[in-house]
C-alpha cells in the first residue's frame, strides 16, 4: 500500500515540474515577443515605407553589388510593350539598360516548358514577350514566372522585378533608333570543305532596333535629389507606390542610394543581341549572354557620355567597341574620299527571288546613292550579296546596307563603278 503511495507522489512531482516548465518556456516567448514588439514600436527594427521610418534606416540599406532588375512596361489592354533589363554595378558605379524587344518569340526549353504547363496548361511552348501576361491568371506570376524564361533567354541571373505602367515609362524614357551590332558564329561566306560540311566564322551583324532610354526630365529629376536623404525617402515612397515589384524595402533604398553615386549622364544603354524576320525578333542566345557577361564583369568606369553616331556594339570593356562610332569618331559615316555617293552602281539580282533588285534600288536611292539600272545575274544563286568595286577602298560606305556581304575588287560592268549583285540572305 506503501509503495502505491510512493508512486501516485512519485507521478504527481513529475507532472508538478512538467507544468513549471512549460510555465518557464511560455514566460520567455511572452518576454520576447514584448521586447521585440517594444523594439519595433520604437521604429528601430520596423520597415515602413512612410518618409520619417525610411530616413531612419537608409544608412543601413544596401543593394547586391550587382544588380539585374527586369523591368517590365505594360498598358490597360494587358500587353507588356517594353523590357528592360537594369544593370546596377555599385563597384564601377555604371548603369547599364538593355532594351529586349517585345516582339520576341521564345521557344521555352522542354524540362521548363513541362513545369510551367502544371501552372498553366494552356501556356504556349512558343511565347510571345509582349503577350506575357495573358498566359498567367495572376499579374505577379506572370512577371515572376517571367523572370525564370527571361533567365534562360539571357543566359543570366535576374535578382528582381520591376512593372511599371506605360504612363510612367512615357514620364521617364524615351526611344533612341540604334543599329545594334553584335558577333555570332555564322556559315555565310564559307564554302563547303573536302568533307562536304560548311565551316562556321565569327561574323558581325547589324540590326536597326528603337532601344529605351532616360527622357532628360527623369534625370534631371534623379539629378534634383542631391544626396538629400529627405529627398530620397520621398522619391522611393512616390515611385514604389505607383509600381509593381518583388524588391524589398531595403533593396529599393539601397538601388536609390546607388543611382546617387552615378553620373545619370553617363548611363549607357544597348540593344540585346538578335535579328528581326518579318517583324518578329529573335535573340541570339548565345550572343545575349555573352554580352550581358562583359557588362558584368566589366571593371572599368564609364567616363564618357555614351554616343549614338555609331553602332551599338558592347566590348570587351562593358563600353562601345572600336567598330562602334565614339564622341569623335564617324567612321559609320564616310567621308567624300571613300563614299560611295556620286559613283554609278549597277544592281543585279542573284537570288532569284523577283523583286529585290528594285527595292534595293529605292532603298539606295532614298540614301543618297545612284542606281541608274537594275537586272538578273544568271550565273549562280547566291546566298550572301558581293558588292564588286572597281577600285580597292571604294563601297565600304555600302556594307550596312546588307546582310554581312562580301566586298571584292574586280571586273565590272562596262560604265559603272560598283556593281551590286544580291544574295538570298537579304531578302529578309
Amino acid at each position: 500500500m506503501k509503495k502505491k503511495k510512493n508512486i501516485v507522489k512519485l507521478f504527481f512531482v513529475s507532472l508538478l515540474k512538467s507544468l513549471l516548465c512549460i510555465a518557464v518556456v511560455i514566460g520567455v516567448g511572452f518576454a520576447s515577443y514584448k521586447i521585440s514588439y517594444m523594439i519595433l514600436s520604437n521604429g528601430e527594427g520596423a520597415v515602413e515605407t512612410d518618409s520619417d521610418s525610411l530616413k531612419d534606416i537608409i544608412n543601413d540599406a544596401t543593394t547586391d553589388e550587382i544588380s539585374r532588375n527586369l523591368i517590365y512596361v505594360s498598358n490597360d489592354k494587358n500587353k507588356v510593350t517594353k523590357v528592360m533589363l537594369e544593370i546596377c554595378n555599385t563597384k564601377t558605379n555604371n548603369m547599364d539598360y538593355v532594351t529586349i524587344p517585345v516582339k520576341t518569340n521564345y521557344t521555352i526549353p522542354s524540362v521548363m516548358y513541362r513545369k510551367l504547363c502544371q501552372v498553366n496548361q494552356e501556356i504556349p511552348q512558343v511565347i510571345r514577350v509582349s503577350d506575357l501576361k495573358q498566359y498567367f491568371e495572376d499579374e505577379s506570376d506572370a512577371y515572376g514566372y517571367g523572370v525564370l524564361i527571361f533567365e534562360k533567354m539571357l543566359g543570366t541571373d535576374i535578382s528582381y522585378y520591376t512593372a511599371i505602367s506605360q504612363e510612367t515609362y512615357d514620364n521617364h524614357y524615351t526611344q533612341q533608333s540604334v543599329k545594334v551590332a553584335y558577333k555570332t558564329k555564322s556559315a555565310f561566306n564559307n564554302t563547303p570543305g573536302p568533307d562536304g560540311t560548311i565551316p562556321s566564322s565569327n561574323t558581325t551583324l547589324r540590326v536597326k532596333m528603337k532601344i529605351s532610354v532616360l527622357s532628360d526630365s527623369y534625370k534631371r529629376q534623379l539629378e534634383d535629389l542631391n544626396h538629400d536623404q529627405t529627398k530620397i525617402a520621398d522619391f522611393i515612397k512616390d515611385q514604389y507606390e505607383r509600381v509593381v515589384s518583388n524588391l524589398t524595402v531595403y533593396n529599393k533604398i539601397g538601388y536609390l542610394e546607388a543611382y546617387q553615386k552615378m553620373d545619370v549622364t553617363k548611363y549607357h544603354y544597348w540593344g540585346i543581341p538578335g535579328t528581326y524576320t518579318d517583324k518578329i525578333f529573335e535573340v541570339d542566345t548565345k550572343a545575349a549572354k555573352k554580352a550581358l557577361k562583359q557588362l558584368l564583369e566589366n571593371t572599368e568606369a564609364y567616363t564618357d557620355v555614351q554616343a549614338f553616331t555609331g553602332l551599338n556594339m558592347i566590348s570587351a570593356s562593358g563600353s562601345p567597341s572600336q567598330e562602334a562610332a565614339g564622341p569623335d569618331d564617324n567612321s559609320d559615316k564616310p567621308d567624300a574620299a571613300s563614299s560611295s555617293k556620286g559613283l554609278k552602281i549597277y544592281v543585279r539580282n542573284g537570288s532569284q527571288i523577283a523583286g529585290l533588285a528594285s527595292s534595293t534600288k529605292a532603298k539606295l536611292e532614298e540614301a543618297g546613292y545612284t542606281v541608274p539600272k537594275v537586272g538578273n545575274y544568271t550565273a549562280e544563286t547566291l546566298t550572301t550579296t558581293r558588292i564588286v568595286v572597281s577600285k580597292k577602298g571604294q563601297g565600304e560606305d555600302l556594307k550596312e546596307y546588307f546582310n554581312n556581304p562580301e566586298l571584292v575588287t574586280g571586273e565590272v560592268t562596262s560604265g559603272y563603278d560598283i556593281e551590286i549583285i544580291l544574295g538570298t540572305i537579304d531578302a529578309n
